[in-house]
Formats: C-alpha cells, sequence, structure tokens
C-alpha cells in the first residue's frame, strides 16, 4: 500500500494565502506601471510635454528587458537561484527604478536641458522618468514570471487556471486605479506624490515577498522528502536551445507580444483618446479605460475556471482576439464620437482581455517543462517587451506626425496666456493676498498659477474645438493676439469686479478671487481661440490603424496554435485540473 504524503500546497487554505500575496506585489507593480498613463494632458501642461515626449518615456518601460537581454537573464537567475532569491531581486530593483521615475519629477531642471542617448536627444528630465522606469521594467517584468513559477509550483495538479487569473484580476486592479483616479489625485496635489504613493506602495510588496520566503522555504522542506534531486532535473544554460527550439512556444510567445501590445499601449493612450475624441474632460479621462481591468478582476478568473474545468484554452484565445479586432475597429472609426459607443466599446475590451491571458499563462505548463518553466516565461515576457517598447513610442511618434501643429499651437496659445496673466495679477492688487494653500503670492506662485490656468484654457478649447482641418495659422499673429486680449481681459476683470475690501477679505480665506479670475479668463479667451477654428484635438484615426493590423495578426497566430495543439497534442483543449483516481 502506498502513502501519499501531504504537503503545505495540499491545504487550499495555504495555497490562496500564497496567492492573495503574491498577487499584492505585482497590485502595486501594475499599479506603479499605470501610474502617469491617465496624465498625458496634465504632463503637457506642468512640464511642456508633447506626444513624443509621453511617447518615449511609456515605450522604455522595455529598454533594457530587450535591449539589454535582461528578461533573459532574470529568466535565468530564476531558474539556477530560485524563487526566493527572485522574489526579494525583483522587488528591490522595482523600488530603486521608481524612486529615480519619482525624483525626476521632484528635482528642478533648467528649461531646456537636454540629454544625448546614442542618436536620441530627449530633455532632461525625460530621459531620468525613462531610465527610471526601465529599470522599474527589469523589476515588474522579473516579478512577474517569478510570480508565474510560483504559482505553477503551488497548484500543480490543482486550480491553475483560476489561481492566475485571480493572480491577473488582482494584478489589473492596480492598472485601474491610476486610470480612475490618477488624473483627479494629480490635481489636488501634484504629478510627483501621486508617484511618492506607487513607491511606497512596492516596498509595502517587499514586505510581502519577505513573508511568502518564509512559507515556501517550509513547502521546499516537505517537498524535499518526496522530490529527486537527480542532477538532469536541474536547469541547464543549454536548456534554452530546447525552449527555443518549441514550435508551441513561439506560437505562445507571438500571440502574447500581439495580444498586449493592442492592450497595454491602449492604457497609457486611451484617456487622451477620451479627451480628445470623446470630449470627456481631463479630471475623469481615465475612468473608461480603468473599466478595463475591472472587467478582467470579475471575468479573468471565471475564463481560467472555465479552462481548468471544462478546457478548450485554444479556442479561447480565439474568440478573445476576434473581440479585440472589433473593439479597435471600432475606436478606428471617426465617426464613432460618442462616449456610450466608447463606453460598451470598453466594456467588450474587458471581456477580450479576459479571455487571452486566462488561456494563454495556464497554457505554457503544458507545452514547457517545469525545469525550464521560469526561462519559459522569461523569454515570453522579453518578446512581448518589443512590443511594449515599439508600440508606444511608434504611436507617440505617429501621432506627433500625423498632427504636425497641435502641439506647437497649444504651446503659444499656453504661453501668451501664461505671460499676460502673470504680468497683470503681478501689478494688481492680488499679488498681496493668499492663495488657496494659504500662502503668499509671491513671483513664483503667481508663475505656478498662471501657467496652471494657461493648461486649463488649452483644455477648455480642446472640449469645444471643432476635429476638421484648418487653414495654416500665422503664429506671430496668434501669439500678440491672445497675449493682447488675455491682458486686456485680466486687467478689465480685475478692475472691475475687485475692490480693496475684497483683497482684504481674501487674505485670510480661500482665495474665491482667483478662482473666479481664472473662470472669466479661461471662457472668454477659449471663445475667441475657438471661433478661429484652430485645431488643438489630436486625431487618432491613422494613428489607431496601428492598434487594428496588430489585432489581425493576433487571430491568425490564434488560429495557428489551434492547429499546432491538435498536431503535437499539447492538450490545449483539455482541462487543467487532473481528476484523482
Amino acid at each position: 500500500m502506498t502513502t501519499i504524503r501531504q504537503t503545505m500546497r495540499d491545504s487550499a487554505r495555504a495555497r490562496w494565502i500564497v496567492l492573495v500575496i503574491l498577487s499584492f506585489t505585482m497590485f502595486a507593480g501594475y499599479l506603479f506601471t499605470e501610474i502617469i498613463s491617465p496624465l498625458k494632458p496634465i504632463l503637457e501642461k506642468a512640464y511642456g510635454w508633447d506626444s513624443a515626449d509621453y511617447g518615449t518615456v511609456t515605450s522604455f518601460y522595455g529598454f533594457f528587458n530587450v535591449w539589454f537581454f535582461m528578461l533573459i537573464i532574470v529568466g535565468v537567475l530564476l531558474d539556477k537561484f530560485g524563487i526566493r532569491f527572485s522574489t526579494l531581486g525583483s522587488v528591490t530593483i522595482m523600488i530603486i527604478g521608481g524612486t529615480i521615475k519619482y525624483f525626476a519629477f521632484k528635482l528642478d531642471f533648467e528649461s531646456g536641458s537636454t540629454v544625448n542617448l546614442l542618436f536620441f536627444e530627449m530633455k532632461t528630465q525625460v530621459f531620468m522618468a525613462s531610465m527610471g522606469y526601465a529599470l522599474f521594467g527589469v523589476g515588474v517584468e522579473y516579478a512577474g514570471i517569478t510570480v508565474s513559477k510560483s504559482i505553477a509550483k503551488w497548484f500543480k495538479g490543482k486550480e491553475m487556471g483560476l489561481a492566475m487569473g485571480m493572480q491577473v484580476a488582482i494584478a489589473r486592479m492596480g492598472s485601474a486605479i491610476p486610470l480612475i483616479f490618477g488624473a483627479k489625485i494629480a490635481g489636488i496635489f501634484d504629478v510627483q506624490t501621486v508617484i511618492l504613493i506607487a513607491v511606497i506602495l512596492l516596498i509595502a510588496g517587499l514586505f510581502g515577498f519577505l513573508y511568502y520566503n518564509t512559507i515556501d522555504k517550509k513547502l521546499d522542506a516537505q517537498l524535499g522528502e518526496q522530490k529527486n534531486d537527480d542532477e538532469e532535473d536541474k536547469f541547464q544554460v543549454r536548456d534554452l536551445k530546447v525552449i527555443f527550439g518549441n514550435k508551441g512556444f513561439w506560437l505562445i510567445a507571438l500571440l502574447c507580444v500581439l495580444f498586449y501590445s493592442a492592450v497595454f499601449p491602449f492604457y497609457k493612450y486611451g484617456p487622451d483618446l477620451m479627451v480628445n475624441k470623446f470630449g470627456v474632460s481631463e479630471d475623469w479621462a481615465g475612468f473608461l479605460p480603468g473599466l478595463v481591468p475591472f472587467g478582467t478582476m470579475l471575468l479573468t478568473p471565471f475564463f481560467g475556471g472555465f479552462y481548468d474545468k471544462k478546457g478548450k484554452g485554444a479556442s479561447i484565445m480565439i474568440v478573445g482576439a476576434v473581440l479585440l479586432i472589433i473593439v479597435h475597429i471600432i475606436f478606428y472609426l471617426p465617426f464613432v464620437t460618442n462616449v456610450v459607443f466608447a463606453f460598451f466599446n470598453v466594456l467588450i475590451l474587458g471581456v477580450a482581455f479576459s479571455l487571452v491571458p486566462s488561456a494563454m499563462w495556464p497554457s505554457v505548463p503544458k507545452i514547457i517543462p517545469e525545469k525550464q518553466l521560469g526561462s519559459a516565461y522569461a523569454a515570453i515576457f522579453w518578446i512581448q517587451n518589443f512590443g511594449l517598447w515599439g508600440v508606444p513610442l511608434l504611436i507617440g511618434i505617429v501621432l506627433n506626425s500625423t498632427n504636425p501643429t497641435i502641439s506647437p499651437e497649444k504651446n503659444i496659445i499656453q504661453e501668451s496666456f501664461s505671460k499676460a496673466y502673470y504680468e497683470v495679477v503681478i501689478e494688481s492688487p492680488l499679488k498681496d493676498a493668499k492663495n488657496i494653500n494659504g500662502k503668499n503670492m509671491t513671483a513664483n506662485n503667481i508663475t505656478v498659477y498662471s501657467r496652471s490656468t494657461a493648461g486649463d484654457l488649452i483644455s477648455k478649447v480642446v472640449s469645444i474645438a471643432p476635429q476638421k482641418e484648418v487653414n495654416k495659422i500665422d503664429t506671430a499673429e496668434l501669439r500678440n493676439e491672445i497675449y493682447t486680449k488675455s491682458k486686456e481681459l485680466i486687467a478689465a476683470y480685475i478692475s472691475d469686479s475687485l475692490n480693496v475690501a475684497t483683497i482684504n477679505e481674501i487674505k485670510d480665506k480661500e482665495n474665491i478671487a482667483f478662482k473666479k479670475l481664472n473662470e472669466s479668463a479661461i471662457n472668454q479667451i477659449a471663445e475667441i481661440v475657438s471661433s478661429k477654428k484652430i485645431k488643438l484635438n489630436y486625431d487618432y484615426t491613422k494613428t489607431w490603424s496601428i492598434f487594428v493590423v496588430l489585432t489581425f495578426f493576433a487571430l491568425f497566430i490564434a488560429l495557428i496554435l489551434k492547429r499546432e495543439d491538435k498536431i503535437k497534442g499539447y492538450g490545449l483543449q483539455l482541462p487543467n485540473i487532473k481528476q484523482e483516481e
């Protein structure tokens, strides 16, 4: 009679506690990944960024992973030195990268200062933010493959699809929070405060991983009595040849890069699309894209559980790819500008983004042996990062090149208005008042206030300006007219609406006078700019065709993968849960 020894992973309670711990750190990692995604309009206003600057920073997520083969390296480290080494290593790298990105926004850089990277000239702030994000990208991808291997270890022969689905769901919650609330929080505080909150959560994730390591060590002690320690079962570098020679691996990897390249950049540019195409306010532009991860939180575990019990993994991936095609075609169509269509389209995207990962990640252990699993996940993530690096950068470049006048004309209007605002206020009784934070209105504070108000002016114009092409603008004439008219209107408002009693009153109260001044000036100048039909909305039509092409390729690869599974017998269409005899 054979006695089967029970281990910690045979306890459902222990397995799911481990999953929650692992998922929290990934939640923090995904939150930081999307921390500036809804802030593109704010970064343009506050720091003078354009679409290429924003695209550069977001694309650098995969810079080290792709061009320095860091994901291949960390995958080998995972298989050679184990899960516990990799949990601490990955989260430490995330914290260092996140801190660098925080200081990129915290520090003051000299106006116009640049850094040369290879053949590219970048603003110093953009360079520092990019480097921090690139280092963070190594850490979060390293954490991702470590967590995937950990789940495969703890849920082997159990509810692996459901577990991976739950991990994805919790992590996606991290994506949703900054998308929905990031712009609002940045408006109340500032960009660097939003990033600092995310770094603190990464530090909390470090403590979570430390606790997980104590549990995992106990499991290894139990498994040590049962597992074969033969040298042939240990990972060797030559095993990489086996992985890269597996056709099923390449199909999964290609599907991964195409699918994620058609979804993750949507987080980066979706909020800006909502502002420019659907007329959503900046504060809530990330709300609709933020529904995507909320949808995955509900549906990914469901589809993962379905795969566990019923199988049909390859078919699930095909259905997800088809839905993704529908979504991006709808976003592509230039005549679809009603926010209701955007709402329902985002819901479909949430379903699509639940289907593919719920079947794709649990399918990898069916194709690759366990001892090579860490390196296989790492190689897939490495290939995926080509898309996460290249697609956001390509989108930013194409968006700028297909809308060449928008960024320069925004700057002209913003600078002219800001200059007029500053000059009038610094010479008025308002300079002795207190701003809404209770600080004296120094020249520096007025400069910040005028720049912020000028940014609000641009947002107002964008919300009412037509999408149609317009004739060329005489930039010198535009600059002079905006400056002259703004100065006249702001001075008239202060003269007509404020008096000495009002000034004395607002010294000790919230500065309602400034708020009214801002609202009055913004509305009047916005009407003047809009009447000139100056096009300040980005037209995303040509840019969005990139997503459409990616989704069609994803469907093609998913169909080939199903055919390959039928030939090789990977078992992608079979359930994950093994029935005990």
